[in-house]
């Protein structure tokens, strides 16, 4: 299997399907010694970044610029010239990937993690070629997936399989790499297939003989047998999903075309899908009638429904709501994929049962919109309630660009936009700052609306380094027990000299920590007040 897929993907690059080959350069087969050594090297840079690093910050960013650096290194030596929109998605990544250095929020370092891996990942489907306008959603699910796929299959893609890929000139300048020696590439084969069996036979060796393992430890000069170890699985790793990455690249990760020719594709009439839409309307139309009355009452509903507390209507609803809102729009996407379109009327009875699943939808998001402020007014705002209500406008958003293009059979305009939009949302979120406008909500409902001693001082404690600067501001404005709380945690958390290691530098905590050690002694003062609470 493996080397049945090496030899369809690493085919010659198609001029209408695979990255542009430089005008000034001739066309040259896979750079695999370039691919490897590259893995390699971005290998031993994550080993340096990550191993034994304190934190995330600007190491996992540092990683980001190596691999952007290799891949500009692998494509010159393939000859593939990227299209600028490949180059933008790049940029795009490494901008994304620069709130893990100012921000210091675990979920928004997350998203900002996956959203740069994902703009990494978009460009190789076609080898650097453009294609993201008038693309449909399948093509943006199969650029990610087929990257992690490829990624998986690192090297495996490389020397397991012989290559179609023929130079034009094999023995003229740059095209050493086309010509290796077929006894070179054997061997090189054989040693990266022994390598993790070596690994894996060698530590149960060590582990069953004492005199073994000393023999093998004195052979490696006193190396610490752990710290090899570790070292060998960073470098080994990282540089596996590279060099599968890399080599997707180069020559395209798309696999749809191959699938397809397995099948005819899978279609349903209008009798069928329109059912499946039907039923699900009804449903949504049941749930709104039979909320109506409350759907919108907030604190009305809690006060005359038994045994509900404000904590339950807004947990209780808001996740199922969300999640059954996401839902909708993959739904009628698959829908409208599925659709056989035998008649005109077919499309019009689609349009009219997705415009009425959209209207549903709004009603239903709106209900978990109030949800949130109903939350939000009884207990403050937390995380999962912000990111929560970020999703929804995005869903509304991308809702009614659904509406506007693939209701009017205009399909091939939607995923583009509906991408691009995720990736601004991350940004938006990332300028936004969730843990600071959090921890302002929150001390503003303690000074304004509410009594100052009903804030919840250690989740505002709990929050990231991103609402230090926030939390000491509204300190003196708290209740005397919610400041002794917060104060401690703020010492705690944030009080120690910052960390030495400059591979987890990050804006955010550094700034944390040089507010707290240069705020007055009386606003952090602990005095009497008992130890964090976990």
């Amino acid at each position: 299997m493996p080397e049945q897929m090496a030899d369809d993907t690493s085919a010659s690059l198609e001029p209408n399907g695979g990255g542009r080959p430089d005008r000034s350069t001739p066309r040259r087969p896979t750079p695999r010694g370039t691919i490897l050594a590259g893995a390699f090297g971005l290998g031993v840079a994550g080993d340096l970044l990550l191993r034994e690093a304190t934190g995330l910050g600007l190491n996992l960013y540092l990683l980001f610029v190596v691999l952007a650096t290799v891949l500009a290194m692998v494509l010159r030596r393939a000859g593939i010239r990227p299209a600028l929109e490949s180059v933008g998605w790049m940029a795009a990544g490494l901008l994304l990937a620069g709130i893990l250095v100012m921000r210091a929020s675990p979920a928004l370092q997350a998203m900002a993690f996956l959203a740069a891996s994902a703009a990494f990942a978009l460009p190789a489907l076609r080898s650097g070629a453009a294609w993201l306008r008038g693309c449909g959603v399948g093509d943006v699910v199969e650029a990610i997936g087929s990257a992690v796929v490829h990624a998986g299959l690192g090297p495996l893609r490389l020397v397991l399989a012989r290559s179609r890929e023929r130079p034009e000139n094999p023995e003229g300048p740059g095209n050493q790499e086309g010509s290796e020696a077929p006894v070179a590439w054997a061997l090189l084969r054989g040693l990266l297939l022994a390598l993790p069996l070596l690994f894996v036979f060698g530590a149960l060796f060590m582990s069953a003989d004492r005199v073994f393992a000393d023999l093998v430890t004195g052979a490696l000069g006193g190396v610490e047998i752990d710290v090899l170890i570790s070292r060998i699985l960073v470098v080994g790793v990282l540089a596996w999903l590279a060099s599968g990455y890399l080599a997707g690249f180069v020559t395209g990760t798309r696999v749809r075309q191959r699938l397809a020719s397995l099948g005819v594709r899978p279609s349903l009439g209008i009798l069928e899908i329109g059912t499946v839409l039907s039923l699900v309307n009804l449903l949504f139309t049941a749930f709104v009638l039979v909320q109506l009355q409350h759907l919108f009452g907030g604190s009305a509903r809690v006060e005359v429904t038994p045994g509900l507390t404000y904590s339950d209507y807004a947990r209780e609803g808001f996740v199922q709501l969300a999640l059954a809102a996401g839902l909708v729009l993959p739904c009628l996407l698959a829908a409208d994929w599925l659709l056989r379109r035998e008649r005109p009327r077919d499309a019009r009875t689609f349009q009219v049962l997705g415009g009425l699943q959209l209207l549903l939808l709004a009603v239903v998001m709106a209900s978990a919109g109030q949800r949130v402020r109903v939350y939000q007014e009884a207990y403050g705002l937390t995380e999962s309630r912000f990111y929560g209500s970020a999703f929804l406008i995005w869903l509304t958003l991308v809702g009614a660009w659904f509406a506007f293009t693939v209701l009017r059979g205009r399909r091939d305009r939607f995923a583009g936009a509906a991408v691009v939009s995720a990736f601004v949302l991350v940004a938006i979120l990332g300028l936004v700052n969730p843990d600071e406008r959090i921890a302002r909500s929150n001390l503003t409902r303690a000074g304004v609306t509410v009594a100052s001693d009903s804030v919840d001082a250690a989740y505002l404690g709990s929050l990231s380094a991103d609402a230090v600067p926030t939390l000491l501001e509204g300190l003196p404005a708290l209740s005397p027990e919610a400041r002794c709380t917060l104060a401690v945690r703020l010492q705690a958390r944030w009080g120690a000299p910052m960390d030495a290691d400059w591979r987890s530098w990050n804006r955010a905590k550094v700034r944390a920590r040089r507010l707290v050690g240069e705020a007055p002694a009386d606003l952090l003062s602990t005095e009497g007040c008992p130890g964090p609470r976990s």
